[in-house]
């Protein structure tokens, strides 16, 4: 993270301390008082320097260039009224005329402090900055007392990364000027760019003693605990700064982060909103504002700001993806898919783009359209496994076992252990009860990576739903919760393997577990059944029952099963 004191920002801060060091033309105002020229000059070039001067600090650049140049007619030889024209052609931005006269002077009269301190202004506004070092080294040399010299050349140093001699002109600015908090702040500053934090820490806090509403320190802290993951200090040091400067959003934008670190995610949200309420053309906090309530289900105001960046920044196809995902989150289908075709004329080779236009038809049972998508893209990109998966799982989806067990194939002569493709590939293969295949791919997987839990659930609960081989089913199911132990699925194979193990009381136990851990499905509610009805609980068997026919779409072929299940039970009860 370089969001300190970056070289580029180093460079731009010497600039800017450059210009309020010579706000008043160029030292017109010297620390003794009020303007002088070098010598004295005619009455008359006198009278229009006094006349330049007060234009100046009115900011009437024109009226006091006149009145200057009439000086300059007037006393002809005086380097300090050029030096006030090249300061006024600086301020008008005319660069190359200030430089030319500020050059002639130095040259005339090498020892010109005032004419060195601004020379190396002007170099350092044009990047030339060894030659401007160069000029505040001599400007210390001629005079050591030359304290802006110090900080000036200080801050050079340090942008072109020579800090021990950055911090060696800081330190001599503080033994003339022990109580120089800029001197303090800049070393903090170069200290943070050497990567030396508990020295930039230390100088940093004397700052703040110095001045306690210094803004830039408390950030330059904040982003200090933040380099050292103390997230509490970081946050309190930039929560000061944003007090201590509201329209400064960097600090708000930082916070934000912190918030996320911690895990508090409307805290963040409240931080980025401020910034973008402030800013509302920044687009990239509208992005990011979007990707939290995106990720909160917060969908209306994702789809918000979403929309703010897309129309500020129409042809990127990267805010109107998450527009189209959000969407697609609230099942506005047609909406959604909008969008994903606006990317892929903005990029028709947007394959991500593409994947959702095919898993939205999927959706939509719109199986043809899906796959005339999934083939287009593999017409121009063969390299991507997740599109032979999405097509085989839509030939799936369609009842095309055949095409689906091929698209799986012929993605893994590609992908060969592509665990994806496989696991689906072993799932396709019970359903059409090649059984052998099934074990052979799943083995596969879990000689691979022993800690696939969907591996070694699955084949795990095949197992036990098929009767067979149970003690290596329990062994492949207590694996897999050992690495997923609160997930309610593996709970329910569990509970289902003791079942059929003829351990009653061992599935009950987990069997109620899943329930209580996954509401929603209709599998682990008839396995419920199930077991209350071995146990001869014919009510809790009728209730579970009903349960899982109340979720019976999530599970093909379940609810005639589960009705003849009920029907019987009930004919039972009633005799």
């Amino acid at each position: 993270m370089k969001e300190f004191l970056t070289l580029r920002l180093i460079r731009f801060l010497s600039v800017m301390l450059a210009m309020s060091v010579f706000s008043c033309a160029s030292q017109t105002i010297r620390a003794g008082g009020g303007p002088r020229p070098a010598a004295e000059p005619p009455a008359g070039a006198y009278y229009e320097y006094i006349l330049g001067y007060e234009a100046e600090m009115s900011a009437d650049w024109e009226d006091a260039l006149k009145h200057y140049e009439e000086a300059l007619r007037l006393d002809p030889d005086s380097s300090y009224i050029k030096i006030q024209i090249s300061s006024i052609y600086l301020k008008r931005g005319k660069i190359s005329e200030a430089m030319k006269i500020a050059e002639e002077v130095v040259k005339k009269d090498p020892d010109d402090v005032d004419g060195l301190m601004l020379l190396a202004q002007m170099y350092n506004s044009q990047k030339k900055l060894d030659e401007a070092i160069s000029l505040y080294e001599k400007v210390i040399s001629i005079d050591p007392s030359e304290s802006d010299a110090y900080l000036l050349v200080g801050v050079l140093y340090a942008s072109k990364e020579r800090y021990d001699d950055a911090i060696k002109a800081l330190e001599a600015l503080l033994k003339q000027k022990p109580d120089s908090m800029m001197a303090m702040y800049y070393l903090g500053a170069v200290y943070m760019e050497a990567k030396k934090y508990d020295k930039a820490e230390d100088y940093l806090k004397s700052a703040i003693e110095l001045r306690p509403s210094f803004q830039p320190a408390y950030f330059n802290l904040g982003i200090i605990y933040e380099i050292k993951e103390e997230w509490d200090k970081a946050g309190a040091y930039y929560r000061k700064a944003s007090e201590l400067n509201p329209h400064d959003m960097r600090a708000k934008e930082r916070l934000s982060q912190i918030y996320l670190k911690q895990k508090n995610v409307n805290k963040a949200i409240e931080e980025l909103k401020e910034v973008g309420d402030q800013d509302p053309a920044n687009v990239d906090v509208h992005m990011r504002l979007g990707l939290l309530y995106l990720d909160e289900k917060q969908y209306d105001r994702a789809l918000e700001e979403f929309r703010l960046v897309i129309e500020a920044k129409p042809a990127d196809p990267t805010p109107r993806f998450y527009l189209g995902l959000t969407l697609e989150e609230l099942d506005k289908y047609n909406e959604a898919l909008e969008e994903f075709k606006k990317i892929v004329s903005i990029d028709p080779k947007n394959v991500n783009a593409f994947l959702h236009i095919g898993l939205i038809y999927g959706k939509m049972k719109q199986y043809d359209e899906a796959v005339k998508v999934y083939r287009e893209v593999l017409s121009f990109d063969k390299e991507k496994p997740e599109v032979y998966l999405y097509l085989g799982l839509t030939y799936s989806e369609a009842k095309e076992y055949k095409k689906a067990e091929d698209a799986f194939k012929e993605g893994l002569s590609l992908f060969r252990d592509n665990e994806d493709l496989l696991f689906n590939l072993a799932v396709l293969s019970e359903k059409i009860k090649k059984y052998d295949e099934m074990e052979r791919y799943l083995k596969k997987i879990i000689e691979k990576n022993p800690k696939h839990t969907d591996a070694l659930n699955y084949l795990g609960y095949s197992y036990a739903d098929r009767g067979v081989h149970l003690e290596e089913a329990l062994s492949l199911i207590n694996r897999a919760l050992q690495l997923k132990p609160d997930n309610g699925y593996i709970i329910d194979s569990l509970g289902w393997v003791y079942f059929r193990l003829g351990k009653n009381a061992e599935a009950l136990r987990y069997l109620q577990k899943a329930s209580e851990t996954v509401k929603d499905d209709p599998v682990v509610y008839e396995h419920l059944g199930d077991v209350y009805y071995a146990e001869g609980s014919k009510e809790s068997a009728l209730k579970a029952w009903e349960k899982s026919l109340q979720f019976s779409d999530k599970e093909e072929d379940l609810k005639g099963r589960v009705e003849e299940k009920i029907r019987k039970l009930k004919s039972e009860i009633s005799k």
